[in-house]
């Protein structure tokens, strides 16, 4: 009996030893992934040719997912990911913006005719 609870003690102790690396990679890959997406998205606006006011909030998506990358470096996964999910969330506004301005001056061209 004794050697029973002995072992399931070590058992125990083994998991939650390893339960923690577990979460870390797995913080460590999200991290990575939305990193990645934020500057697929970031590119994607930059190659429709965003600009004007929308310029200026795609280039501050730039500068968050350059601190993304520069937390991800640092090993600090959880402020990485946040800072990336900003970094989209901004270049998102940028491509919203610019759509919506593009609207606004068709809707002034077909309101003159």
């Amino acid at each position: 009996m004794r050697k029973l609870l002995l072992t399931g003690l070590a058992v125990a102790g083994l998991a939650g030893l390893v339960a923690p690396g577990a979460a870390l990679a797995g913080d460590e890959d999200q991290a990575r992934v939305a990193i990645a997406a934020a500057k697929a998205k970031l590119d994607a606006a930059e190659k429709a040719g965003v600009g004007g006011k929308a310029g200026d909030v795609l280039n501050r998506s730039r500068t968050v997912l350059e601190q993304a990358n520069v937390q991800f470096r640092k090993d600090e996964d959880r402020a990485a990911k946040a800072l990336a999910f900003q970094a989209d969330a901004l270049a998102d506004l940028a491509t919203a913006t610019a759509e919506l301005r593009g609207l606004e001056e068709e809707r002034a061209k077909v309101a003159v005719n």
